[in-house]
């Protein structure tokens, strides 16, 4: 039975890495857009409302498919930004299960971005 060597862990934690941050990503982005189109229905906010919170996550669509290391940092804070704003959400007393969920996705988003940007700088400089 032959070990992988450093490297070659390092590569496959990174592939991982990289499809969590594209699940997390898709996540966050469905839930802002079920949560918009749900307080649209009810009528407590308006169209561009859901416009304006998905907009910084689809900006990113790009970092995401070119694998920029540095548009994955910027990523790692927008998941810490999405936190907060569900967690003042929550403050306010506007807490559901939806707002939940978003923050679990922010979280989960912003952890894996930043687990990617290590890995990768990892490979990068071992690379060099």
């Amino acid at each position: 039975m032959s070990e992988a060597s450093p490297r070659q862990q390092d590569t496959a934690a990174l592939d991982v890495a990289r499809r969590s941050v594209w699940i997390a990503y898709a996540t966050l982005l469905a839930l802002l857009v079920i949560s918009g189109i749900w307080h649209y229905l009810q009528q407590h906010a308006q169209a561009a409302a859901l416009l304006v919170r998905i907009l910084p996550l689809v900006l990113f669509l790009p970092t995401l498919l070119m694998q920029r290391r540095r548009g994955h940092v910027w990523l790692t804070a927008l998941g810490v930004l999405y936190v907060i704003q569900g967690i003042l959400i929550i403050a306010k007393g506007g807490g559901s299960v939806l707002v939940i969920a978003e923050i679990l996705a922010a979280s989960a988003l912003a952890i894996m971005a930043y687990r990617y940007v290590r890995l990768r700088g990892r490979l990068d400089r071992a690379g060099a």
